[in-house]
């Protein structure tokens, strides 16, 4: 197995790779299908206020979170509902402020579109893709924006863990979300039994951040969408 088939590019447009395998996070093409609100051409706005009657729609995205972080609590099962909330959260198009970037390591808690990572934890591609809801193997990545480095990590099989550093740079524009944000692995790592064993891990790519808050992100790439929540702000949540 060689660094470069484990973890091409550990980003979320391409990262953690055993041999053969191409992607990490987003690996086949998906899930850009339209959502009921946009085939009716409904604002943000209007659509929440369909989906929720009665809620004050001054803030879409606002509300959107809250609603997110309700269900997150639940557990919800409700794909259709938690898509629509992402949608609106996507189309936001809030300020991007880099610092929201950090916080610590922040914890996948829901994908659209089949991700290659889910194939190595024990719960497989199906019921993650279902349910709003952490999991103890699910991947996590962090951020720092005073030097701008990040750290991948993901397990492959049982206490088997990959992780990857590097920097990362925002790319155009950025003071409207989505902002691109390109990152350059520069080593890595897997870790098993308590012990670390370097790989020579290289590698660029590239993911849009569509929406950030202080402990809620959304990423994007051509291929599908990860939901990431602050993992100090994720054991608050479920407690």
């Amino acid at each position: 197995m060689t660094g470069a088939s484990v973890l091409k590019d550990m980003v979320p447009s391409q990262c953690i790779c055993p041999p053969g395998a191409q992607r990490y996070m987003f690996s086949s093409p998906t899930s850009q299908r339209r959502r009921p609100g946009r085939q009716l051409g409904l604002t943000p706005s209007a659509l929440l206020g369909q989906l929720f009657p009665g809620i004050d729609r001054s803030r879409p995205s606002l509300r959107a979170r809250q609603e997110f972080t309700r269900l997150l609590q639940e557990g919800s099962t409700d794909v259709r509902q938690i898509d629509e909330l992402l949608d609106i959260l996507i189309d936001s198009k809030e300020p991007f402020r880099e610092k929201q970037l950090g916080g610590g390591p922040w914890q996948v808690v829901y994908t659209r579109g089949p991700l290659l990572w889910q194939g190595f934890t024990v719960l497989g591609n199906s019921f993650f893709k279902k349910k709003l809801a952490p999991r103890s193997n699910a991947p996590s990545q962090e951020y720092n924006p005073v030097d701008r480095s990040v750290i991948n990590r993901a397990s492959i099989l049982g206490g088997v863990a990959v992780e990857a550093s590097g920097r990362y740079t925002p790319v155009g524009q950025t003071k409207i979300m989505p902002v691109d944000v390109q990152a350059d692995i520069q080593g890595g790592q897997l870790q098993w039994n308590g012990k670390a064993i370097k790989l020579p891990i290289r590698g660029s790519g590239s993911v849009s951040v569509a929406y950030l808050d202080d402990s809620l992100r959304v990423l994007r790439s051509a291929t599908g969408i990860a939901v990431q929540v602050r993992q100090d702000v994720l054991q608050a949540i479920m407690s």
